[in-house]
C-alpha cells in the first residue's frame, strides 16, 4: 500500500471516529445540561402556588401588566444601547470613552430592570395574606429561576 492511500484511509477512519464521538456526546448529554423551558409563566405559577382569591388575581394581573410595560421600555432602551455599543466595533481607533459610557449606560439600565423586578415582587407580597406571604417566601426563588431559566441550585 502506498503512502497516500494509507493517509486517505487513516483520515477517513479518524473522521468516522470524530463524527461517532460527537453523535454519542450529543445523544447522551445529561438532562440538566440545558434547563427545560418553563411550563408556565411565573405569574401563573405564583397565582397557583399562593392560591390567590379573585380580588388578589385582579390586583396581581394589574401589577404584572404595569411591571411588564415598564420593563419592556427598559429592555427596548437596553437593546438600543447594545446596538450602539456594538456599532463601535468597526471604529478604528476605538473611542474608548464612548465604549465605557455605553457600557455604564447598559449597566444602569440593567440595574433599573433588576430594581423594578425586586420592587414588583415586593408589592406582590403585600397583597398576600400572612399565610400566603410565608408561602411566597418559600416559592419566590423557584419562580425567579423560571423567569431566568436557571436550573435549581444543588446544595
Amino acid at each position: 500500500m502506498d503512502n497516500s492511500k494509507f493517509l486517505k484511509i487513516g483520515i477517513i477512519i479518524l473522521l468516522f471516529i470524530n463524527i461517532s464521538s460527537l453523535a454519542f456526546i450529543w445523544m447522551h448529554k445529561p438532562p440538566h445540561a440545558m434547563p427545560p423551558p418553563p411550563s408556565q409563566e411565573i405569574g401563573d405559577f405564583l397565582m397557583h402556588e399562593l392560591n390567590f382569591t379573585e380580588a388578589q388575581r385582579t390586583q396581581f394581573v394589574y401589577m404584572r401588566d404595569e411591571h411588564r410595560s415598564s420593563v419592556r421600555d427598559l429592555r427596548d432602551e437596553s437593546q438600543y444601547l447594545r446596538d450602539k455599543f456594538f456599532d463601535l466595533l468597526d471604529a478604528i481607533p476605538p473611542d474608548t470613552v464612548k465604549i465605557y459610557q455605553l457600557a455604564d449606560s447598559l449597566t444602569s439600565v440593567q440595574k433599573q430592570i433588576e430594581l423594578s423586578t425586586f420592587y414588583h415582587f415586593q408589592k406582590v407580597r403585600t397583597i398576600c395574606s400572612p399565610g400566603q406571604q410565608k408561602k411566597f417566601d418559600e416559592v419566590i426563588k423557584e419562580g425567579l429561576r423560571m423567569l431566568t431559566l436557571q436550573p435549581p441550585s444543588r446544595r
